[in-house]
């Protein structure tokens, strides 16, 4: 009797020795994936599913730091992974969604939003994403819709804002797209991508102050706008400018 109580009692150890080994694993590959180090985080995630091979959430966070090495189908392969073992686990859908909208698989990538939505209807960057993916394949009214959904649940995401700013631009609602492309400055003051969308907005509308947008982004280090100031702004040989 006492030997088998011995056995269970070193069957415990061993079981409790075996998780809090791969958890381990996992909390290291977090760190190197926190400092950027994304290869050494996967070979920690590696050793984690080594020891424990339906480890989700090991599955989960080497997808993204595949994602971030550019290894999309791998980064799906293991969103894949994950959902096979917790079908009903709603981030793994959005994470591989995410993936399908970087390739262009917009079908795809809307599936999975769906599903990450299904099971979690707060799901705020779920709704935004698939906004994306709708407004990619020109379902622009679809798109509105989940923008708005996504900023009714969070209305702190700057990104949504101007998402859905670009959708009125391409729309021709250029007040409308003005107004959201305020909203996300607002929220992230330094967003030179939506002072350019909105020195845009302004000279398509005829409004003034669109040359001054452009001026801003150039200030924030973005050089992509100097194109859009030597067309719109620099017209010395006239002597004018929209401000």
């Amino acid at each position: 009797m006492k030997n088998t109580l011995f056995i269970v009692f070193i069957c415990f150890l061993s079981t409790a020795c075996f998780c809090q080994k791969a958890e381990d694993h996992l909390e290291a590959g977090i760190a190197k994936e926190a400092e950027g180090n994304y290869k050494a985080a996967i070979l920690e995630y590696n050793k984690a599913l080594k020891i424990n091979a339906h480890y989700v959430e090991a599955y989960v966070n080497r997808g993204i730091a595949k994602t971030f090495l550019g290894d999309y189908r791998g980064s799906i392969a293991d969103y894949n992974h994950a959902i096979g073992i917790n079908p009903s686990a709603p981030e793994s859908y959005n994470l591989r969604g995410e993936v399908h909208n970087i390739l262009g698989e917009y079908h795809e990538a809307i599936n999975d939003f769906d599903q990450t939505i299904h099971f979690n209807k707060k799901h705020a960057k779920a709704y935004y994403n698939r906004g994306n993916a709708k407004q990619a394949i020109g379902h622009y009214k679809q798109a509105i819709k989940d923008y708005l959904k996504s900023i009714s649940i969070n209305n702190a995401y700057p990104d949504v804002y101007f998402e859905l700013g670009n959708v009125y631009t391409l729309q021709g609602k250029y007040s409308d797209a003005i107004s959201n492309y305020d909203q996300a400055i607002s929220l992230k003051t330094d967003y030179s991508r939506a002072y350019i969308a909105r020195g845009v907005a302004k000279m398509k509308s005829g409004e003034q102050g669109g040359c001054g947008d452009f001026t801003k982004a150039e200030e924030l280090g973005d050089k992509t706008v100097q194109y859009m100031i030597q067309l719109y702004c620099k017209k010395s040989n006239e002597g004018k400018s929209d401000e």
